[in-house]
């Protein structure tokens, strides 16, 4: 027979909605801020250096100017493949983790107007953003803590503390709470994420002078994010043997997962000058987007001792609670700038930069005072130059087209090179006929990772950080299918 807790249901709702939302805003408004590698396998296998010279469908994303070298209808077609792989290193213990995701990375139409001169051209379709599959875990025994002593969760009012009500914790006769896991313990904690953001395009482009164009792409933002969190404790070695309750811990589960609805809207407008044969130069702006979210967070959990309490029990259960909020993130603008030389007839070279100012990042809503949260954006972030550049070869004349290119992210958090992103692509383009291009592109990614899985108080009444060294590889693939008529 399992005994149920019996919580105060209004309490709940109301407070663990705001503190799970307040545990990890600012990681959130960074989540939204960054955008992924982007669209179309051409472009990626170039190392995405494509500001300055992109002349196809992607041009919707990356500078709109480029529509206007558009003299044919073009269809687009793309899919990518994120693959995610995490070593987590904690307490000696190194644990291997893996997730992936397969996604339309864009599917869209570019119609271009017949024009006396100059160019007049049109696009519309769907563009894959940004991705947020991940995944981290760590197996390890804790001679140290427990994860019932996470702040979040032990420090709470009775009515809807866990540990409390799974007989992890007491109190003093001041009304402290006393954890009865201090370590000792087997620790198996996994999280996993996954959703992404999808913008639904519309832009165009025209000449407005010999070799210069101006455009303009109008992103419709949707998307979803899921978070979900378990964590398992057990006595795995008997070092809780004691055969009087509550002394004779055998297992501790817990699971909080986190669901996002996400809206907004921002703007594109490129700028493109061309030197037709030898060069050409590109500036884009993406205006920041103010993204509406709603977030659902639910979690659960459960213990089990070796022996029966007073009443008879030895299992509880702190049964499913649910919560759902909104509030908004603000992100910051994008600069950026590109050129492409065609430095022989069959070398093609490009580089870009990408500046963004992290501390312009911003939350806001109605319910939660984001005062704090705001101010820890302006202490730790920065502004970075994200740097691309790549090459593209055209082999002899039949179609084939080899690429190569590097992408560079620096963290956007002060203190914090080594969690800078490097990406090394490659790629591949065929003509299969006249009209029908099908390009192949591949980047492998790395970095490292300071994670802090959860905050506890020592014996001595120190706030101490949980933390994990971790290393993260990534493999993109994306290809893509056009057809111009």
């Amino acid at each position: 027979m399992i005994k149920r807790s019996q919580i105060c249901w209004l309490v709940i709702l109301v407070t663990i909605g705001f503190q799970i939302i307040q545990a990890q805003l600012a990681e959130d408004a960074l989540r939204y801020s960054q955008l992924g590698l982007g669209v179309g396998a051409r472009e990626l296998g170039m190392g995405n250096a494509t500001v300055g010279g992109v002349n196809d469908y992607s041009a919707l994303y990356w500078n709109p100017a480029g529509l206007a070298l558009e003299r044919d209808f073009e269809f687009s077609f793309g899919l990518s493949r994120l693959g995610y792989t995490n070593d987590v290193s904690y307490l000696g213990t190194k644990t291997s983790s893996n997730n992936s995701a397969v996604n339309l990375n864009n599917l869209g139409l570019v119609y271009p107007i017949p024009t006396v001169q100059g160019s007049l051209t049109f696009a519309f379709g769907f563009n894959r953003a940004a991705n947020y599959t991940t995944t981290s875990s760590m197996n390890t025994f804790n001679t140290s803590s427990s994860f019932s002593q996470s702040t979040f969760l032990l420090y709470q009012p009775l009515d809807f503390n866990i540990p409390y009500r799974l007989g992890l914790a007491g109190t003093d006769t001041l009304g402290n709470m006393i954890p009865i896991l201090t370590g000792n313990v087997q620790q198996v904690i996994n999280f996993i994420e996954g959703g992404g953001l999808n913008h639904w395009t519309v832009g165009g482009a025209m000449d407005i002078g010999p070799n210069l164009s101006l455009g303009i792409s109008l992103n419709f933002s949707s998307g979803s994010y899921s978070y979900d969190q378990t964590a398992n404790e057990s006595d795995t070695r008997n070092l809780y043997p004691a055969s009087i309750h509550p002394n004779d811990f055998n297992q501790f589960t817990y699971e909080n997962t986190i669901n996002d609805d996400i809206s907004g809207f921002n703007a594109l407008f490129g700028l493109m000058y061309r030197k037709p044969g030898k060069y050409s130069i590109g500036f884009a702006i993406r205006t920041g987007t103010t993204y509406d979210i709603s977030r659902t967070f639910s979690e659960v959990a459960s213990s089990q001792f070796k022996t029966l309490d007073t009443s008879g029990f030895n299992t509880y259960e702190y049964p499913m609670t649910s919560e759902t909020n909104k509030y908004k993130v603000t992100t910051p603008y994008i600069l950026s700038g590109g050129i492409s030389v065609q430095a022989f007839d069959w070398l093609l070279i490009a580089a870009d930069v990408e500046y963004t100012d992290w501390t312009q990042m911003k939350l806001g809503g109605s319910r939660i005072d984001f005062s704090s949260d705001n101010s820890r954006i302006k202490n730790d972030m920065r502004a970075t130059t994200n740097i691309r550049g790549g090459g593209e070869v055209s082999i002899f004349d039949i179609g084939l087209k080899l690429r190569a290119g590097i992408i560079y992210n620096p963290s956007p958090l002060k203190g914090s090179s080594s969690r800078d992103q490097m990406y090394y692509t490659a790629g591949i383009g065929y003509m299969l006929d006249e009209r029908t291009a099908l390009n192949a592109a591949y980047a492998y990614g790395s970095w490292k990772n300071l994670q802090i899985k959860y905050t506890y108080v020592d014996g001595s009444g120190a706030t101490q950080d949980v933390e994990t060294d971790e290393t993260v590889t990534t493999s993109n693939l994306n290809v893509t299918l056009s057809y111009r008529f």
